[in-house]
């Protein structure tokens, strides 16, 4: 080993610190031949001085490159603090802090110096070769005498039988590290030696009364017991660092599952065998509470993989406990690996690969997006390489026991779904990342179940990314069909969410959130905890709130303002009531919907606050369909405004409804209703698109929520909106030039048809109009309620004229045109 510690430090004179080299590369260098040199590097390698990767041909490397508290479970946890400490007191100048590991017994203390050590070593404040000391003082408990003297080092004479000088357990750790163990077994007389030692570097032999020795040794000590009754004070303060490690049961859960399965791992490479654990056992092994600590639970293992196996000794795998039933499907596996196989697997970076492909500088929609794929890769190592996992078992087992159908949510998850989340979750496990969300105006119910399925994972230690992963996988595989929010508030312990599971789970969607309220409790503080509620979550689309008592007239007036769309409050809640709304939400009813209910059958009395928006909002509205809407809310939407405003596309006919039966609590948030046709709302400012087309008419009245700079944009916009050439931009697949010739005949024969000739903005309005319609019809994107609707007199002579001139069309197209749809065509040209 001299020899080889040698050409190590001619080694480190040839190559730098980030190099990786071959045995040949060495050779060559040192002028020795490649089997020597190989000889020499696998040597430094078994100390732990050097590394070496698994490539062809092998690479070797300096043991600084990783940290060797890496591999300490629980180095971002409980160990943390821990480990930056022993490196204080390694790094400390001149020559690092003496430092004290307090703890009970088995809690790895003795592992915990040996490290510091290494780290003393790859930091290189002491030399490659420096010893590593151990002495462990319980030995000589009843012997201080003899405890001295091998500690000290004694001369010839000091006592009977000592017939020559002797050298101690200082001088052989001269230049590096003694660890003391047990050491509140040193007697006061020792005590007061080493702390002289401590201070000034030097000591006597046992029997030498003149003559000092010096050593330079870096002190690692170890005890069980109170320091405070079992060291001297003066003792004790030549130790500044004092370190207290926990027990197994004070570790996290996390720490215990990678404890837990390090230990089967160990006794899997022991007998060459694939381990399979019944889930119950791995339970109980996370959940002992043995005076031996972690040593304890390790040797647990270890009798027990000694007792399967000689039953199971001839086969390629070992139950644990040997009566496990070996036909269960939920048995966790623990895989037999060679030390290369795991190195291989440490260097491939598989996990790191995957975490580059899928999810780092992605965003929750982009994840969304792809879960397919990442899934299919995910199963794929699993199912190929399945040690790649290490506590996917464990997890697909706790999820498979805790996530129970009926759930509260309503939601059945299949055994293949649990297992796609499982492998999810132990792909997040240890990241930092955190996606971002976009596009994503309200997440809270998706919340809710991901936070249960990560409590039914007993994933207590889950890091945000595995809680952002179960989010993108329930958006993409299991989209919730109920777009409203609704919250059913009782007073009484788990009325509400008793009732709001049976609704769920009766609909079979998250249809209910629910409020369990004490006995005794005021309407103030219901209040209060619905407006929270309501805070966190995106209203547009109204709330319904079922409540089974109290004032509604004041529940009403404390939470309107907050809503930012309709609000609708129902009192006398029951199962009947929960359901009839339960299954209209899962159909996505409009928020008039449950306002023309017919509550006298459930003796209720509801309130109901009716608008458009709570907050400053501006209404676009067109005859031709809220397609065209949509597009002018596109180009208001591309700038940024200077307040808050709500853009709302409103179909017409429900314009012209609300203009006539309730101008003043619809638009009472209204600054602005933008409209292809004439409408009149008191104290709303209308604007006719004709007019801004046209010039007569501008959106000077929105100064205040654009700037005009702004207003300038929106305007040139709309104008190129509607021309021929900016509408057939829009269009995704038909052929702009010649749906263009093919409307503009069609709209020639209607002006020779009725001897009328359009204006401008009418012809173009038709193109807009006309070929969206083609469109959605080709495409399936087209709702009508032809049944409800009766044409007068008029609109019947101009649907039989519409028929015989769009005949070409519909048997080009294959397509037949609604009833409704020509009402619209029939508008426009009215105008």
């Amino acid at each position: 080993m001299k020899k080889a510690l040698e050409v190590f430090r001619e080694v480190r004179k040839e190559f730098s610190s980030k190099e990786k080299f071959t045995a040949v590369e060495v050779a060559d260098k040192l002028n020795i031949s490649r089997s020597l040199a190989s000889n020499y590097l696998n040597q430094l390698v078994r100390s732990e001085i050097m590394e070496k990767d698994n490539r062809r041909p092998v690479h070797f490397f300096y043991l600084e490159e990783r940290d060797v508290f890496s591999e300490l479970i629980g180095k971002d946890g409980s160990m943390e603090k821990i480990i930056q400490q022993c490196k204080a007191s390694v790094n400390y100048p001149p020559n690092g802090l003496p430092i004290i590991l307090k703890g009970n017994s088995g809690v790895g203390k003795s592992m915990l110096a040996k490290l510091i050590y290494r780290y003393a070593i790859s930091t290189q404040v002491i030399k490659q070769d420096a010893p590593f000391v151990t002495l462990n003082c319980a030995d000589y408990a009843n012997n201080p005498e003899l405890l001295s003297s091998t500690l000290f080092g004694y001369v010839k004479g000091a006592f009977t039988g000592a017939d020559n000088d002797k050298t101690g357990f200082l001088d052989l750790a001269d230049g590096g590290y003694l660890f003391l163990d047990e050491v509140h077994n040193l007697s006061r007389e020792n005590q007061e030696k080493l702390f002289l030692l401590m201070d000034q570097k030097r000591f006597r032999r046992l029997g030498e009364e003149e003559k000092w020795c010096s050593a330079d040794i870096r002190l690692i000590l170890a005890t069980t017991e109170n320091i405070e009754s079992s060291l001297l004070a003066t003792f004790r303060r030549r130790i500044p660092l004092e370190i207290t490690l926990p027990d197994y049961d004070q570790r996290s859960r996390k720490e215990r599952i990678q404890l837990v399965y390090n230990f089967f791992q160990q006794e899997s490479f022991q007998v060459k065998k694939d381990i399979w654990v019944a889930p119950q056992f791995f339970q109980n092994l996370l959940n002992l509470n043995l005076e031996g600590n972690v040593g304890a639970v390790q040797n647990e293992i270890k009798i027990a993989c000694a007792s399967s196996f000689n039953l199971y000794k001839d086969q390629a795998q070992i139950l644990i406990p040997n009566n496990a039933d070996k036909t269960a499907d939920n048995l966790i596996k623990i895989p037999y690996m060679t030390a290369t196989i795991r190195e291989s697997l440490s260097n491939e970076g598989i996990r790191r690969k995957i975490m580059a492909e899928f999810i780092e500088n992605k965003t929750l929609s982009q994840v969304q997006m792809t879960m397919e794929l990442l899934l299919k890769r995910l199963k794929q190592l699993h199912f190929e390489k399945n040690f790649l996992f290490t506590d996917f078992d464990l997890l697909f087992s706790s999820l498979k026991n805790n996530v129970v159908s009926p759930n509260k949510f309503g939601i059945n998850f299949e055994e293949s779904q649990l297992l796609e989340l499982a492998l999810l979750i132990e792909l997040a496990k240890e990241s930092t990342y955190k996606l971002d969300y976009d596009n994503y105006d309200n997440l809270s119910r998706y919340l809710n179940v991901g936070n249960y399925l990560l409590n039914a994972a007993d994933s207590q230690d889950s890091t945000t990314l595995a809680l952002d992963l179960v989010l993108a996988y329930l958006l993409q595989t299991m989209p919730l069909k109920s777009k409203r929010h609704a919250l059913i508030v009782m007073h009484g312990k788990n009325l509400a969410s008793s009732l709001a599971a049976e609704v769920n789970n009766l609909v079979g969607d998250y249809v209910f959130d629910a409020f369990d309220m004490p006995i005794q409790v005021e309407t103030k503080e219901i209040v209060a905890r619905v407006n929270d509620y309501v805070i966190d979550r995106d209203t547009r689309d109204g709330l319904l709130l079922l409540v089974d008592m109290g004032s509604l007239e004041k529940m009403y007036e404390e939470i309107k303002d907050n809503v930012a769309g309709d609000l609708l409050i129902v009192n006398n809640v029951s199962t009947a009531l929960g359901l009839h709304i339960g299954f209209a939400l899962l159909q996505n009813q409009p928020m008039e919907y449950y306002t023309s209910i017919d509550y006298s059958n459930f003796n209720v009395r509801p309130q109901y606050f009716e608008g458009l928006s709570q907050i400053e909002n501006i209404v676009i509205s067109c005859m031709s369909g809220e397609g065209i809407a949509q597009k002018i809310k596109d180009i208001f939407a591309a700038q940024k405004s200077r307040l808050p405003v709500e853009l709302i596309t409103l179909d017409f006919e429900k314009l012209l409804v609300l203009e006539e039966q309730r101008p003043n609590t619809s638009f009472r948030n209204t600054c602005a209703i933008i409209s292809t046709s004439p409408v009149s709302v008191p104290g709303v400012r209308c604007l006719n698109l004709e007019g801004i087309v046209n010039g007569t008419d501008n959106f000077e009245s929105l100064k205040v929520v654009y700037s005009e700079e702004q207003l300038t944009t929106i305007t040139n916009e709309i104008i190129k909106l509607f021309t021929i050439e900016g509408a057939s931009a829009r269009l995704r697949f038909l052929n702009p030039d010649m749906i263009i010739n093919e409307i503009d005949t069609i709209i020639r024969e209607f002006e020779e048809r009725y001897q009328i000739e359009f204006k401008n903005f009418i012809r173009v309005n038709l193109f807009l109009h006309l070929s969206s319609m083609i469109e959605r019809l080709l495409t399936g994107d087209f709702t009508t309620d032809d049944g409800k609707f009766t044409p007068g007199v008029e609109l019947e002579k101009f649907i039989q004229i519409g028929e015989e001139l769009f005949a070409p069309i519909k048997e080009k197209y294959n397509i037949e045109i609604p009833t409704r749809e020509y009402e619209y065509i029939y508008r426009i040209v009215s105008l």
